[in-house]
């Protein structure tokens, strides 16, 4: 394993010099400043000799082994080094959505073919009425606590400055609290909202904690924040990233209460960020429009909306959108970028409202720069 790392490690080195660049041009993005070319986050596969390097390891296997848990996290990074021109590399310690949620006392089942999740929830009675969170609150956030620390030692000592550690799953405070507590936080929207306002104050201040003690280990965060492996958002504009996910379940009246203020809450301690969720829900996404420090919104399901009409929204709306966009069957690489591009350029400022994100073969890697650069210019001289 010493010998894939090194040579994985002297690849990435030998093709890194375009990231600079890149984490520039995505601030300039996020701080809709003109740019002379909109960017692509772009993602390539790994060759067979590169995936003969670094042996990948399933779910289970990586959740409490730091060597591992790095391996799989290299190889990762080999394929945004692949891709050679948009995208910032970076890893994280990828212990599941409920890593946070697990500090109030429950822990998350291990799977080999699929990612941890809470099954076992805490009673209401078990909450506390207030929280002080020690690391060691729960063995599974200290074994993260542990990864992050593991692959800041070993990026420094195989030389990679240029690979960076994102956060630790980030649910919004409303996610947290359902994996807290389960399908009952649904009957006590009505039946006992002041026990859910309160368990939702205590998911932001888990949140808070969360991330203070992972923004502690990671390196040049005081100048952007990494995410999934594409993405460096700038530390001035908050760098998180929040999931909504249960917040799609609600309705308007539910998500005024319990939601709005929340996603406020864990933005204002940090300063803004960008909100994903999957499915659709036109309510929240007009809300998340509306709230200043959402910088940037994410669609785990794209497919379910007018791409178009989000993406012009978002520009009206001065949000970048972030993320993969559908390409439609037998639509060329150029209608596709074009399609992409259009809606998110504005013409009297000369600024770009997306960052898309995109994975192709290496193979294809020439004529996918083509054509979007070619897009690109289509779209900015038309």
């Amino acid at each position: 394993m010493t010998d894939g790392i090194k040579r994985a490690s002297d690849y990435i080195k030998s093709n890194d010099s375009y990231v600079e660049n890149a984490i520039k041009l995505q601030s300039r993005v996020w701080h809709q400043e003109k740019t002379d070319m909109p960017i692509l986050a772009l993602s390539c596969g790994l060759t067979e000799e590169q995936s003969s390097w670094l042996t990948w390891s399933n779910h289970k296997e990586i959740h409490f082994d730091s060597e591992k848990m790095f391996v799989n996290g290299l190889r990762g990074v080999l394929s945004t080094i692949n891709g050679n021109y948009g995208s910032v590399p970076s890893m994280r310690a990828d212990m599941g959505c409920g890593i946070i949620a697990s500090l109030f006392g429950t822990q998350q089942r291990l799977f080999d073919d699929k990612m941890p999740w809470l099954v076992d929830h805490v009673k209401k009675d078990e909450i506390k009425e207030k929280y002080d969170f020690n690391i060691s609150d729960s063995a599974e956030f200290a074994a993260a606590i542990k990864h992050i620390e593991y692959m800041a030692e070993h990026l420094n000592r195989n030389g990679l400055e240029n690979v960076f550690i994102f956060p630790l799953d980030l649910q919004g405070a409303v996610d947290t609290a359902h994996l807290v507590y389960g399908d009952a936080i649904f009957y006590d929207f009505y039946d006992d909202p002041e026990f859910i306002h309160r368990l939702l104050d205590a998911s932001c201040d888990a949140i808070d904690f969360s991330m203070r003690e992972c923004f502690k280990r990671i390196h040049r965060i005081q100048e952007f924040v990494t995410h999934y492996n594409h993405l460096a958002i700038p530390k001035d504009l908050g760098g998180l990233k929040i999931s909504e996910d249960t917040t799609t379940l609600l309705s308007p009246a539910l998500i005024d209460e319990f939601a709005k203020p929340y996603i406020r809450s864990v933005l204002e301690r940090f300063g803004g960020g960008y909100v994903h969720y999957c499915g659709k829900h036109d309510y929240l996404f007009e809300i998340l429009l509306s709230e200043p420090l959402v910088r940037g919104i994410n669609f785990g399901n794209p497919d379910m909306h007018d791409m178009t009409e989000i993406i012009t929204k978002c520009r009206e709306n001065k949000k970048i959108y972030v993320g993969g966009i559908d390409k439609k069957s037998g639509e060329s690489h150029f209608e596709y970028f074009k399609r992409t591009l259009e809606p998110s350029y504005d013409k009297n400022t000369e600024c770009f409202y997306i960052i898309p994100q995109y994975w192709c073969s290496l193979g294809e890697r020439a004529n996918v720069i083509g054509e979007f650069e070619r897009a690109a210019e289509f779209v900015m001289k038309k």
